[in-house]
């Protein structure tokens, strides 16, 4: 019988036995063992790990709590993502002028238009723009954009207010175009329209003021009183009514009026698989260097950008819950579209790179600090025959671009 087992050394009654080599063969086991014990838990970890971020992909993303949670998209299921990664992994070998803005209303899409006659000026490009009558109703807004009001023959580019039309404007434009847009906060998108548009004059009377002057009756009015009154009276058969009603959303060729969860997240989706890149106004810098990318522009084009039409007003917030619940009711399409755009963004920083991202932002800072001017050049004013302006004013009529007071006996377009 062992009386004490010590190492190696095993001592018995009587006996002293030494076996080194037993020894080593034992230290070999214990390491082994080890070793594989390792392994195991490190593998569990991974797999653990991979399981969660599955199950919730929305981890890594940056993004804001939204204003109201109307829609839930599943971000991993965007089906965009896939040729957003592809096209950011090409090397841009020279500038991309075949391209469709999409401009949209109070979203600081007049600075990127600005940045984009730059970008055109550079190249000597500004005879490719669309051209039509009037210019900022080009492809006959606020209707669909249709090819036969815009001149696109021999044109490449789009760069004014037009109603996003994918089809039509797949038959109007070359097949490599690049599409994209610029879109901000709903509220913020509000206030700026409501603060923008001239509610009344005491001696003229402006289309500009449509639908403003149909809610208030000529009266005063703040936001909450407002909202209150618009949430019953507008609609599509008011002229207009769309400024106040998911304005963004009617620019990308939404219907205002869609209260159908199921087919308003359709309608987005296909929206993205048709837009090359959505911008967000409130992360401007991180837009403009995923629009260098998209066009393969220089540093230079985005310099000195400034945003234009700054009006100073109350930013108030929305804190009144019958103000909240009449806005939502307002701009519930609007709400669910920054939502799903917010997140789909940041999957696509994630496929730039976020270390590169960030260089990226230093160099743009930077760039702003070093002033350069630009003279833009604009295409010429096209003269159309009456027929063809009959048909426009017609389609604008047609498509909520008419105003009129009650005693008027012609109706009074944009001038």
């Amino acid at each position: 019988m062992p009386i004490f087992t010590n190492g190696c050394l095993t001592v018995f009654v009587g006996t002293t036995m030494n076996r080194p080599g037993l020894c080593r063969i034992s230290f070999s086991i214990s390491a082994f063992l080890t070793l594989a014990a390792m392994f195991w838990l490190n593998s569990l970890l991974i797999t653990t790990t991979k399981q969660e971020f599955d199950a919730d992909p929305n981890k890594k993303m940056i993004h804001e709590k939204p204003l109201f949670q109307l829609i839930e998209f599943p971000v991993s299921q965007h089906e965009n993502i896939t040729s957003v990664i592809q096209l950011e992994d090409k090397q841009c070998f020279k500038p991309i002028l075949k391209f469709v803005y999409v401009k949209t209303h109070k979203t600081g899409s007049t600075t990127m238009k600005r940045i984009l006659n730059k970008f055109m000026n550079q190249h000597n490009v500004s005879q490719l723009q669309t051209a039509g009558f009037p210019r900022f109703m080009v492809g006959g807004y606020p209707g669909r954009f249709k090819c036969k009001f815009s001149f696109p023959k021999g044109s490449a580019i789009s760069v004014f207010h037009t109603r996003f039309d994918a089809d039509e404007m797949k038959r109007c434009f070359h097949p490599d175009t690049r599409y994209f847009t610029i879109i901000r906060k709903p509220w913020d998108n509000f206030l700026s329209s409501y603060n923008y548009f001239p509610k009344r004059t005491k001696r003229t009377f402006h289309c500009d003021q449509m639908p403003s002057i149909y809610v208030n009756q000529g009266a005063e009015a703040d936001t909450a009183q407002f909202l209150s009154k618009a949430v019953f009276l507008l609609n599509s058969s008011v002229p207009f009514y769309f400024r106040y009603r998911n304005s963004q959303s009617y620019d990308l060729g939404f219907d205002s009026m869609l209260d159908d969860e199921k087919e308003i997240k359709r309608q987005i989706r296909e929206l993205d698989k048709n837009m090359n890149l959505v911008m967000l106004l409130e992360y401007l810098e991180e837009s403009l260097i995923l629009l260098k990318d998209l066009l393969c522009c220089d540093w230079d084009v985005l310099s000195n950008f400034a945003h234009g039409h700054k009006k100073s007003y109350n930013r108030k917030s929305l804190s009144d819950e019958q103000e909240k619940k009449n806005f939502q009711q307002l701009y519930n399409i609007d709400i669910a579209l920054y939502d799903y755009f917010n997140k789909t963004f940041w999957k696509r920083v994630d496929a730039y790179g976020r270390d590169k991202m960030a260089k990226d932002l230093e160099i743009l800072r930077h760039k702003q600090n070093k002033p350069s001017a630009v003279k833009i050049r604009l295409p010429p004013d096209v003269i159309i025959n009456s027929s063809l302006k009959a048909e426009l004013q017609n389609y604008m009529y047609e498509n909520h671009g008419k105003c009129m007071l009650p005693d008027w006996k012609e109706p009074m377009y944009i001038p």
